[in-house]
């Protein structure tokens, strides 16, 4: 066979392994894993089921509204699945599949113009093990995968700009220009960037590069013919960012916080990347003979711009921040493929030139058959070939950028969202509920129901993984509903109540800390480990407040505070429980109120179990007990304001963070109970944790000035959500719930009915008329 016959029926080996390795990780658990290709089926059906042509409106994504993904992939796909009728799921994994595949092929030429063709096919092969888009693929980050092979398409084409007349060269690179701007915004943005920067330093540096300066210009030319043959779309998109960026700006510090909290790249990480950059330079010297050449300085701007892009917050640009290392993985690639190729060839030049010496001293000492029979078959090839395989499964096995079969299962299990007995209730609400019905679900199962289901659904999305203002809002409710019944918050402290039908968060405190967007869960009262103790004419009788049925609950706010109300009770006794939350205060006030309905029924005795994040800190004569967190620097404290308890207990070793209130009533008809609950964030100067001293008494000050003078913060806007109008705000018809620790909240609830249940999902319909709020 000729010898560049063996080289394509290799490349195309690779290739196909590339697809089937690919393929085998999103179908290892039959459904393709990822919560985004469910966002990715309800573009499809936003634009083909309903004949939409308005790429910029989803008609499921978070209840329907304006949306920002590119449709490029969703109309390739939507013909793939007009054509052969596959199912939706397997359509969309197969054809990214097969573009993921196709990076292999784009590695192959670029680094066949850079190094040659043995190093290519290392690159090829590295391409088809590189972990990062592998990874992109199983969390369902489809468009991204497709633009990650256009680009580097593109880029050798304008590399190879001298083998093309100017006809052909425009009309390809103008195509692969247009499908990217069509495809995904971040991508367009780079492709841009880059493409606009090398072209720039080529021309400034037309010497050194030894190109032309019209050579390098030509580059940009395909960008503005891209950009016109999808102008109506770019227009439309353009529109849609306007309307975006100025609901934004009310929403913008939700965004802005989390992505700060979650998502940003610390420069130390980012740094040694740089170090790539003067190796591209560095190794054309070797391969090219000149340090500056289109390939080195375009791969040198290819890994510099996502780099920097990574660091953007500094500047007030605020996006996914992760996103932009997959763009460095193929030159980072290229560049392993680079050394191991320089590393092969010097390795095995130093042992052909010892084994050469070797074979001469050999041969005139000796001729024996051993050393004349195994000399010869030593070539500088082979040992090429030998010291390449194991550079080779080196990096594969040393190299965090490269993807062993045991990680690529472990990846897909983890961004696995899907099976049966998910999808099953996915087509029970396709088949049995009205088109128009509206759904709220959590994240990952929420962006699967929109496509498959071609439902409405809000989902429970934190803000970080958001990019529109309108989703902002829709995705706090969610989270909230599918968590508790009310929330109030004054930007100091939250407080989130279960309500009466679980016994769980009754109530929870969470602390605002000072490096992170999201609360943090101090400290909570439990409704199922309160336990009443009272006597009928004599009679001892015990029960946990769990047990207790509900009578009312509603919430009451305006601008200085707002109140959370439940009220429970049985034959015996009533149970009544306020928490109030202040404008500018961090402390919280707890009213509970236990009577007796009968002449002959007496209370004895009321135990609260509290669970903590914290130690005890500190306590001051039953009066108050203070909460310390080193861990997250957040401190809480417990005011008794009305009523001491009896006995408080923190003792316990197993359960540092348990404490326990003891209330004797004395037989009384009425009793009374307040506490004033606060927690807030602490210095974080490590002096005042050197030792257990010095830390108890700094908190002691703390302590003793809270009992004086409760600790003040800004006048920030008092926020209450109440689960019953919220609900009716956003036009609610069913939810989709997957924990199964929750289904008390919801079957116990008269405003919810269960209409679908399997072992992994259950389905309550709202009832439309228990909303007002009646029980």
């Amino acid at each position: 066979m000729p010898k560049t016959s063996r080289h394509y029926l290799l490349l195309f080996l690779i290739f196909a392994f590339s697809f089937s390795y690919r393929m085998l990780l999103m179908h290892w658990e039959t459904y393709p894993p990822g919560a985004d290709i469910g966002l990715h089926e309800s573009v499809i059906y936003s634009i083909v089921g309903s004949g939409n042509t308005n790429f910029a409106y989803n008609n499921y994504q978070m209840g329907g509204g304006l949306s920002l993904t590119f449709p490029g992939f969703h109309i390739f796909v939507s013909y793939v699945i007009m054509m052969t009728g596959m199912p939706d799921y397997l359509a969309l994994s197969t054809v990214v599949s097969f573009f993921s595949s196709f990076i292999v092929l784009c590695a192959y030429l670029i680094a066949r113009v850079l190094q040659g063709e043995a190093a290519a096919l290392t690159v090829a092969f590295l391409a088809a093990i590189s972990r990062f888009d592998i990874e992109m693929l199983l969390w369902g980050g489809f468009p991204n995968v497709v633009t990650l092979m256009l680009m580097p398409l593109a880029f050798y084409l304008f590399m190879q700009r001298e083998r093309f007349s100017l006809l052909p060269f425009l009309v390809a690179t103008t195509i692969l220009s247009g499908s990217i701007f069509l495809t995904h915004s971040i991508s367009a943005v780079l492709f841009v960037l880059i493409t606009i920067l090398t072209a720039a330093l080529a021309t400034i540096f037309s010497r050194q590069v030894g190109v032309s300066r019209t050579h390098a210009l030509s580059w940009v030319l395909p960008l503005f013919l891209g950009a016109l043959i999808v102008l109506p779309f770019l227009t439309e998109a353009a529109g849609a960012y306007q309307t975006n960026a100025s609901q934004l700006k009310v929403v913008m510090s939700d965004i802005q916080d989390a992505l700060l909290s979650t998502r940003i790249l610390p420069l130390e990480y980012v740094l040694p990347s740089f170090i790539c950059i003067p190796l591209f330079f560095l190794f054309s010297r070797e391969y090219k003979k000149r340090f500056f050449t289109v390939p080195s300085l375009l791969l040198a701007v290819w890994v510099a711009v996502p780099l920097f892009l990574t660091q953007g917050y500094i500047v007030g640009f605020y996006t996914d921040y992760n996103r932009f290392l997959y763009y460095v993985i193929l030159p980072a690639v290229i560049l392993i493929a680079m050394a191991i190729d320089h590393g092969s060839s010097f390795f095995a030049e130093m042992v052909d030139i010892y084994l050469s010496v070797k074979k001469r001293v050999t041969t005139a000492i000796s001729s024996s058959e051993y050393t004349c029979g195994l000399m010869p078959s030593r070539s500088r090839k082979t040992l090429y070939a030998c010291f390449s395989l194991v550079l080779l499964v080196l990096a594969f096995f040393a190299v965090p950028i490269f993807l062993t079969p045991v990680q690529g299962v472990t990846i897909q299990s983890f961004y696995q969202t899907m099976n049966s007995p998910e999808y099953e209730a996915i087509e029970w609400a396709r088949k049995n509920t009205a088109t128009d019905s509206i759904f709220v679900s959590d994240a990952l199962y929420g962006w699967w129901f929109s496509g498959f289901a071609q439902r409405s659904v809000i989902s429970a999305v934190d803000p970080q993984y958001l990019a529109l203002a309108r989703e902002v809002g829709p995705a706090e409710f969610a989270k909230n509903l599918l968590d508790t019944d009310y929330v109030i918050d004054n930007g100091l402290i939250q407080v989130r109540e279960d309500g009466g039908y679980i016994g769980r968060h009754n109530p929870m405190f969470l602390t605002k800390l000072n490096w992170t967007y999201f609360p943090y869960a101090f400290l909570n009262f439990n409704n199922a480990e309160t336990q009443i103790t009272y006597q009928v004419n004599g009679n001892p009788q015990s029960i946990c407040l769990d047990q207790v049925p509900v009578r009312e609950m509603w919430i009451e706010n305006d601008s200085k505070q707002a109140t959370i109300v439940v009220k429970k009770g049985n034959d015996f006794i009533n149970y009544t429980q306020l928490v109030s939350i202040y404008q500018g205060l961090n402390f919280v006030n707890m009213s509970i109120t236990l009577e007796s309905q009968l002449d002959y029924v007496s209370l004895n005795r009321i135990d609260f179990t509290i669970h903590s994040k914290g130690r005890v800190i500190g306590e001051i004569e039953r009066k108050t007990i203070g909460l310390l967190d080193e861990g997250v620097k957040a401190f809480s404290q417990l005011i008794f304001d009305k009523r001491l308890p009896n006995r408080a207990d923190w003792d316990n070793e197993e359960n540092p963070g348990i404490i326990e209130l003891e209330y004797y009533l004395e037989k009384s008809s009425k009793s009374e109970i307040q506490i004033s609950v606060g927690t807030y964030s602490v210095t974080d100067d490590l002096k005042y944790y050197l030792d257990k001293e010095i830390t108890e008494e700094f908190f002691r000050e703390i302590i003793e000035s809270n009992l004086d003078s409760p600790r003040k913060g800004g006048n920030l806007t008092i926020t209450a959500f109440d689960y019953r109008s919220a609900m009716k705000n956003n036009s609610v018809t069913y939810v989709a719930l997957r924990d199964f620790d929750l289904i008390p909240k919801f079957v116990k609830d008269p405003v919810f009915g269960l209409v679908f249940i399997n072992d992994y999902v259950a389905i309550f319909a709202v009832k439309e008329a228990r909303l007002s709020g009646a029980e």
